[in-house]
């Protein structure tokens, strides 16, 4: 068998960040605790590194460097050890907010055992403020405002006939 056959392929990875002494370095794909401190360890023997940190509660590298990181990271591609790979685009913020907006839902459901959900738990909150604010005598501002933004609230469930 040939050394270029042994030899360990290079690992994908995502520049996370790369600052002037430091990089943040994921795995494109999910890696066992053991194979990414297996590769900190490998990473760790390139010239100009410090240190590297392997986080594997957030699957992440952190390549500590007394020369430039960027040059360190192209010495590691250089030596075959990873493969820099274009960072995955991230969601559009729409979808990443109605993502959080079904999460929170559920989890007020499952905290009140299906009693509430987000949207009628934001209605008492606003009807709660319209309270204090007419027990603060502030009427025509405040208070109707929240009052309506509740009731809009409370109205969108309603069966329309």
């Amino acid at each position: 068998m040939s050394e270029a056959s042994e030899a360990p392929a290079a690992v994908p990875v995502h520049r996370a960040h790369v600052l002037a002494r430091r990089a943040r370095l994921r795995p494109a794909a999910p890696m066992e605790r053991e194979a990414l401190v297996g590769l900190a360890e490998s990473l760790a023997a390139v010239a100009g590194v410090d240190r590297v940190l392997a986080r594997p509660t957030t699957g992440s590298l952190i390549v500590e460097t007394h020369h430039d990181a960027a040059e360190v990271l192209a010495e590691m591609e250089a030596q075959g050890l990873i493969r820099t790979r274009r960072a995955p685009s991230p969601p559009p913020v729409g979808q990443v907010v109605r993502l959080g907006l079904l999460q929170a839902d559920m989890g007020v459901k499952r905290r009140t055992g299906n009693a509430l959900d987000l949207r009628t738990a934001m209605a008492v909150a606003l009807a709660a403020g319209a309270v204090l604010q007419l027990a603060r005598g502030r009427v025509a501002g405040p208070a109707t405002t929240l009052a309506m933004a509740a009731f809009s609230l409370l109205d969108r469930d309603a069966p329309k006939g």
